[in-house]
């Protein structure tokens, strides 16, 4: 039986008591008034009764439902590792060995070059790796910004293998990195290797996992999602539009293309050997120095 608040009972007494009295004074009264005073008491102490009792189901309930609930986030996260592990290292039959091999050559590959160029400059790494024969490519993804995708711009490396292209990332974890995550979510990006080689349909699978555990770990901590760990924003990255190029240092931009060092007023003299810095080096702005100058520094001006 549930508990009755001693509030309560403490009121119920004074109504039975009130009761009692006019039972006493209407001694013409008939039972069936009596019965209606006592059976509104008992109603209503049954109806206190019975709203503890669907309070405390209710709690108790509730508290069934967090564990269920939690229960099935726990394997949903379960699920989403497996579904990672499945993507990046395979499992026996999903990939055709020519793929399983070409992914582990450029694995290697990467790997080794890695330790010459570092971490710092994908355009080197894509040099090097050209340079052992593979057909990479630093390739440039820009977008605006529309609606609620926020403007931005990236670079990635991908190698024609075999007919195929695939995506070639070094700490592919580091993009998908969050503020506050929950240990659900740091379990996940536990899985991530180091150098990640898959192709373009692989990439996108994890990109969309990654972006749904995104936002539940942030909903969990009572964070927005920022615009560059949105899905729409991750797509733009790897996804959209790109420039490929093969160069092995950067391009001059169109402006300086167009404007090349210029002498301007007069006529360039050959290089001489510098005794005054002064006099003979060409300034950064690409001027140079030419006959004036000679004529200021000549001894027949007696200078």
């Amino acid at each position: 039986m549930a508990r009755i608040p001693v509030r309560f009972q403490r009121v119920a007494a004074a109504f039975d008591a009130d009761v009692a009295r006019v039972t006493l004074c209407e001694s013409s009264g008939s039972e069936h008034s009596q019965e209606s005073f006592t059976d509104l008491s008992y109603l209503v102490k049954s109806f206190m009764e019975k709203n503890e009792i669907t309070g405390e189901k209710e709690e108790d309930e509730e508290e069934v439902q967090c564990e269920e609930d939690h229960g099935e986030e726990e394997k949903s996260d379960l699920v989403k590792r497996e579904m990672l592990r499945s993507l990046f290292y395979g499992n026996k039959g999903d990939d055709d060995d020519d793929e399983r091999d070409a992914k582990e050559t450029i694995r290697r590959e990467v790997e080794d070059a890695s330790g010459f160029v570092g971490n710092d400059s994908k355009r080197r790494l894509m040099s090097r790796l050209r340079e052992k024969g593979f057909d990479a490519g630093l390739c440039k993804s820009k977008w605006g910004k529309s609606g609620r995708l926020t403007g931005g711009d990236y670079e990635y490396i991908d190698v024609n293998l075999k007919g195929r292209r695939y995506i070639v990332e070094i700490c592919l974890a580091s993009e998908f990195e969050i503020a506050r995550p929950t240990n659900q979510y740091s379990s996940l990006l536990d899985v991530f290797p180091l150098i990640f080689v898959g192709k373009v349909e692989d990439l996108k699978e994890v990109a969309a996992l990654m972006c749904t555990a995104i936002k539940g770990s942030m909903k969990r901590m009572n964070l927005h999602v920022p615009p560059w760990r949105k899905n729409v924003y991750i797509q733009a990255k790897w996804f959209g539009a790109y420039k490929r190029t093969t160069n092995t240092v950067a391009t001059k931009s169109t402006s300086e293309s167009l404007l090349p060092n210029r002498s301007i007023g007069f006529e360039v003299l050959p290089a001489e050997k510098a005794h005054n810095c002064r006099d003979v080096c060409a300034t950064h702005t690409g001027f140079r120095i030419g006959h004036l100058t000679t004529a200021f520094n000549s001894d027949s001006l007696g200078v």
